[in-house]
């Protein structure tokens, strides 16, 4: 290894970097047809790591690090061909080469490289470094919930207090800082806890990550209000400043800046903000809090130069930028920063917001809903570059709060057609993408046996996911197993979409591709003289409602909205209630007439009433059935009885499913297990003869009791246009919703690991319809499994349903559509002559409203007479060759 040695002794030479690059170029110029392979390949290794890598730290230059990346590939290139190399040199090399792709900005490519040596890595020294880089880049890129998984894969791997246990542990609190540390404070608290033991039990001095645990429970502290507890935390860190880096130390006076702020103290605030702003000039965060000071004081102008700097300092541009100056999309799009950045840009919206409150300048609001605009774009890329489904989920839910005050905007500004837009991109965006992805199938010709062999793999994500959650009492070694294969799964599936988009890149392009209905289209298709559609978008502190009908919109404002959310709540424990008396009845009559009159204005009312409505709601309004509102008081008269009602998860989402084209063979499925022995649940008495009677208007096949079970339903229902289930079902614990058979549970999980072709799907059950709140895409309910799976529309229920009043609804309902209703007319006569039936007896409204009709609302005929599809085709294959022949001989 001579050779090596000597280059090593070039490269260490106290000498100018001119002398020494030229000394470089000749050793290589001289000796690179004399060296074997492998002191070749170390020696690119070396000048790649050792002389660029060292020299881009010290200069900054981008053609240090581009011949870093150059040479550690030359070193690769020779090594992948090479036996008999030492433990770890290629591992090595790949993460080195990992490491200049990020320093270069790189992130995916270096994200990349690290999962090769995840994967194929021999050395298990460079395999756990490699992992504590993936989560790191995860969580850098906002792909949060493959950074927790990296990160505990990490800590699952390894035994003891090991150094790098220590600092996954910290990442993973740090992760879920990043994800929120109101949302997250307990999640945060346990991870720097346990970290903290680990410190103790390694003996070792640890006071770096001592720092870094003070640090972020300081920026808890400060994140849930408890700021004079944050400062002193803060503080107590930066009684050790000589040993802590720069960035730390910009990093901890800011946040000491920001707690400052919070307390009003404005003098000791600027101080600190000042002061990190000084210590790291390309530090974006404390432009942002001087942002917010400058903004508390009304002083506008201050606070949008803040926020510029903040936003322009993250895509490398130092210039005074005019404040009305946004960065294009494309520009973003580069930046590795995208979560600092998009932080900064909202703030900066939010300026221009409180700018117009003060002084009433309409140009100030159109700055605003400029602002937003872009912040909703950035939201889409972040959204799209993340990998883990509950990544997506956490962005979409980030992407909620800036759509809420985007149509603040559009309210001000009189503008309902762009408000539309935010609202339908507030609702179901994820459900949105699946359509896409199928779609895209279609319109690239993506060959059948590709097509399945994705779905196969998102499969078995979702089914080893589900054995997982549901199964989390199991020994610590069957656990483990557990996630391996979770991993595994994974693996295969990104591996597979790599593949993928290299062979049908315009397959990859069209699937991500996720079209809003334009607002012109939605009133075309889904407005007329006796069809409307009433839209919400609602969070804790404001919302919106609005009205589009074929010749009006109504733009409204929802007041008081924290009171309002609260009456909401107490509504819905009224609804559920079968107990109710007279007393209960009228007191609910009283509260839901005034819930009434704040979502559905009397202008509003005037315009709906009498028509068949579609109704958008958002956030716990999705926990209502608007169908049980009292319009007037005295008698009480329900909604329902002027109104027919069908709901949407948006129109975008209504207005894909219909492309979707399915070809179900056979008519209805119903499935009703009546007895639940093995899960102990209670007997449905009514079920079997609801099902029966539904056989009787729509005939078809029917499984009841022990024929009831998962696996014939799983097996079974994807060919069917009907598909009745009248069973339990229950939100679950830990809010995983399921389903029961007569063996067993179906969980959500399982259902999104199905297709089905169902034109309907109804959901005879208890809280089929209500699942966690995800803010932006709602509730994640079995209803929302169904549809994820291929269903057109689902009848689903709000709360726990009275499985007699049920059945009587039912067969109510499907003598309605055997006549050709649709399916909200059909429903709207099921409930009004049950509220006609018993309405002297005071019955309460949990026994007939909790059932809604979702999605489309197209009838269902009754193909009872018809001969069936099988029939057919032969059939008309005979008819063809009668008449041909019977054309030849006339001929």
């Amino acid at each position: 290894m001579a050779q090596q040695n000597t280059l090593v002794k070039i490269i260490n030479a106290d000498e100018s970097k001119e002398v020494i690059q030229k000394k470089i170029d000749s050793f290589f110029s001289v000796n690179t047809d004399s060296m074997s392979p492998k002191e070749l390949a170390n020696c690119y290794h070396d000048v790649g790591n050792k002389w660029y890598h060292e020299q881009w730290w010290n200069h900054g230059e981008k053609s240090d690090i581009i011949n870093a990346i150059t040479y550690t590939k030359r070193a690769l290139e020779i090594k992948a061909g090479l036996k008999g190399l030492e433990k770890g040199s290629l591992d090595n090399t790949y993460y080195n080469l990992g490491v200049f792709y990020y320093l270069k900005g790189e992130i995916y490519n270096a994200i990349k490289t690290y999962t090769y040596i995840n994967d194929n890595g021999t050395d298990i020294e460079w395999i756990q470094n490699a992992r504590l880089e993936l989560g790191y880049l995860y969580l850098t890129t906002g792909d949060f919930y493959k950074a927790l998984d990296r990160f505990s894969e990490m800590i699952s791997l390894n035994e003891g207090p090991s150094f790098r246990v220590i600092d996954a542990q910290i990442l993973k609190a740090e992760t879920y800082a990043e994800m929120g540390f109101s949302e997250f404070s307990n999640e945060i608290q346990s991870n720097l806890n346990k970290a903290d033991s680990l410190i103790i039990l390694n003996k070792e001095n640890h006071q770096q990550f001592k720092r870094r645990i003070d640090h972020l429970e300081g920026n808890r502290l400060l994140e849930t209000g408890e700021y004079n507890l944050a400062i002193a935390k803060h503080k107590e860190v930066l009684k050790d400043s000589a040993s802590l880096r720069l960035n730390d130390l910009a990093n901890i006076n800011n946040s000491i800046g920001y707690s400052y702020t919070k307390l009003k103290k404005t003098k000791e605030a600027l101080k600190h903000l000042n002061k990190s702003i000084a210590i790291a000039e390309d530090y974006s965060l404390p432009y942002e809090n001087l942002g917010d000071l400058y903004l508390d004081q009304n002083n506008f102008q201050k606070a949008l130069k803040n926020y510029q700097k903040a936003i322009f300092l993250k895509i490398d541009n130092r210039e005074d930028i005019k404040i009305y100056t946004l960065p294009n999309i494309e520009t973003l799009e580069l930046s590795t920063e995208k979560i600092f950045l998009l932080s900064h840009i909202i703030a900066k919206a939010n300026g221009w917001l409180k700018y117009y409150e003060f002084e009433n300048d309409k140009d100030y609001l159109k700055q605003a809903l400029k602002t937003f605009r872009l912040a909703d774009q950035l939201v889409d890329v972040i959204r799209s570059e993340s990998t883990e489904y509950q990544s997506k989920l956490f962005w979409r839910e980030k992407g909620a709060s800036l759509y809420t005050k985007a149509v603040e905007a559009c309210f001000l500004l009189k503008k309902p057609e762009e408000a539309f837009y935010y609202m339908e991109r507030n609702k179901a965006l994820l459900l949105l993408e699946d359509v896409s992805n199928e779609q895209a199938k279609t319109i690239t010709k993506l060959p059948d046996s590709i097509a399945q062999r994705e779905f196969n793999l998102k499969q078995a994500i979702l089914l080893s996911e589900n054995e997982l959650h549901t199964n989390p009492d199991l020994p610590e070694n069957a656990l483990k197993k557990l996630r391996n294969k979770v991993h595994s799964d994974k693996k295969s599936y990104y591996e597979f979409t790599d593949t993928l988009n290299v062979n049908f890149p315009e397959y990859a392009k069209l699937k991500s591709n996720v079209a809003i209905l334009t607002y012109d289209n939605f009133k075309k298709n889904y407005t007329a003289e006796d069809e409307v559609v009433l839209q919400y978008i609602l969070n804790d502190k404001q919302g919106y409602g609005l009205l589009s009908t074929k010749n009006n919109v109504q733009f409204f404002k929802l007041k008081n909205v924290k009171n309002l959310n609260q009456n909401i709540l107490e509504l819905y424990g009224s609804l559920t209630d079968l107990t109710m008396n007279r007393t209960k009845v009228s007191e609910y009559n009283k509260l839901s007439h005034n819930i009434f009159k704040q979502l559905v204005p009397e202008q509003v009312y005037n315009d709906i009433k009498g028509k068949k409505l579609t109704i958008i709601p958002d956030y716990i309004l999705q926990q209502i059935p608007f169908e049980a509102f009292v319009v007037e008081n005295a008698p009480a008269k329900y909604f329902i009885e002027d109104t027919e009602i069908r709901y949407a998860y948006s129109m975008s989402y209504l207005d894909a499913k219909t492309h979707i084209l399915g070809a179900p063979q056979k008519e209805l499925y119903a499935v009703a297990p009546i007895q639940f022995k093995s899960l102990g649940l209670p007997s449905l008495i009514f079920s079997g003869a609801e099902i029966e009677e539904v056989n009787k208007i729509f005939p078809g096949n029917i499984a009841l009791k022990g024929e009831a079970t998962k696996s014939d339903f799983t097996a079974n229902f994807k060919d069917y246009r009907i598909v009745h289930l009248s069973t339990h079902a229950d939100i679950g614990e830990n809010e995983d919703p399921w389903i029961a058979f007569s063996d067993d549970k179906m969980f959500l999980n399982e259902i999104y690991a199905t297709r089905n072709q169902a034109e309907m799907v109804v959901l005879s059950a208890c809280n089929t319809s209500i699942g966690e709140l995800k803010k932006g895409e709602g509730a994640m309910s079995l209803a929302r499994g169904f549809f994820h799976s291929g269903a057109k529309s689902v009848v689903s229920s709000l709360w726990s349903t009275y499985d007699k009043s049920s059945k009587e609804l039912m067969t109510s309902f499907y003598t309605a559509l055997s006549k050709g209703d649709t399916k909200s007319a059909a429903m709207q006569k099921a409930k009004v002559y049950y509220i006609n039936k018993y309405r002297e007896s005071a019955i309460a409204p949990a026994y007939w409203s909790a059932l809604i009709v979702i999605g489309d609302n197209a009838p269902l005929e009754n193909q009872q007479g018809f001969l069936p599809f099988w029939v057919w085709m032969p059939l008309s294959v005979l008819l063809l060759v009668v008449l041909y022949f019977l054309f030849k001989r006339k001929k």
